[in-house]
């Protein structure tokens, strides 16, 4: 970790001074995987948008205008990330890129509710979304978690696969800005896909939300900590409950004969009980024991992806 060599001053108050993207750099020689990391739940990309796809090239290059596009306005009551706009987020962005080995994102903070956040762009583009109200109560292991999992997709290599969803869904009004902007033609090409590409895209988005929380617990470092700020996530304030008195309640709302579990299929993530279950035994597993973490009985890989497996399964 690169320590603070100066102090600066604001309004009279000295604060500590935050290392520049250049002395970064100067620490951290980017690694160019073409694959996900281990840590990852293993998915890979969509059959039909796999690496090599003829229109891939295309894809990006809608996803880019559109995403620049939503950008620009989230810019007109927001500001990038730095050294002196919420440097103590900014610090932790720093920290949790080089945790996860990958270029330090942009990063955008506007005033969006907490569960528009997220990453944005394709992968070899991508940019985060923040919102202020979300960081403005988060304390720093909530921080690290949000920012982990959200460098976790850019790590992963979900960024693509992960915008052109939230397109199809409309998260965050992306859908909304493309028709304005790049009028009808848009939405001519997506109605017809829109359902058909969103249940082929779900399971898969799923996933990539397990693989984002166990990257933001590789930020904390604290499984306790990440299991506070995945409840913080869900309810969008800090919760006067205790995570496993959450569980038991949303188990019960999610009974298995209830036919409101259906719509799980077609859900941008896992329920939040299943994610914090997913996350409890990635912290029992050999992998999680090799990134450092104290596991007295590993469970092996394979038994980690098939217990993971069976809570994105939808029964």
């Amino acid at each position: 970790m690169v320590e603070p060599s100066a102090a600066y001053t604001i309004c009279g108050m000295s604060e500590p001074a935050y290392i520049s993207l250049a002395d970064y750099a100067a620490t951290f020689t980017e690694r160019r995987d073409a694959e996900a990391p281990a840590w990852a739940h293993p998915s890979g990309p969509p059959v039909l948008l796999g690496q090599g796809s003829p229109w891939l090239d295309r894809l990006e290059e809608v996803l880019d205008t559109v995403v620049a596009l939503q950008r620009s306005e989230w810019l007109q009551d927001g500001v990038y990330l730095g050294p002196r706009a919420l440097g103590p987020v900014y610090r932790d962005l720093l920290e949790c890129a080089r945790t996860l080995e990958v270029t330090v994102p942009p990063a955008v903070v506007a005033g969006t509710a907490g569960s528009a956040q997220g990453t944005f762009g394709t992968n070899d583009r991508p940019f985060l979304l923040l919102s202020s109200f979300f960081l403005g109560g988060a304390d720093p292991q909530e921080r690290r978690f949000l920012l982990g999992r959200l460098c976790g997709h850019v790590r992963a290599l979900q960024v693509t696969w992960g915008t052109l969803y939230a397109l199809l869904v409309d998260h965050n009004g992306l859908r909304r800005v493309g028709r304005r902007y790049l009028g009808p033609t848009l939405e001519v090409v997506l109605a017809p896909l829109s359902l058909g590409a969103r249940l082929a895209l779900s399971r898969w988005h799923r996933a990539a939300e397990i693989t984002a929380d166990r990257a933001g617990l590789i930020a904390t470092g604290d499984l306790d900590g990440a299991r506070r700020a995945l409840l913080r996530l869900a309810l969008g304030v800090k919760p006067d409950v205790d995570p496993s008195d959450y569980l038991d309640a949303l188990r019960g709302a999610r009974a298995e004969d209830s036919p409101a579990r259906w719509t799980e299929l077609l859900a941008s993530q896992p329920w939040m009980h299943k994610r914090m279950q997913a996350l409890d035994v990635f912290a029992t597993s050999t992998v999680w024991a090799d990134l450092g973490g104290e596991v007295p009985d590993p469970i092996s890989r394979q038994e980690l992806d098939r217990r993971t497996d069976a809570l994105l399964r939808v029964d």
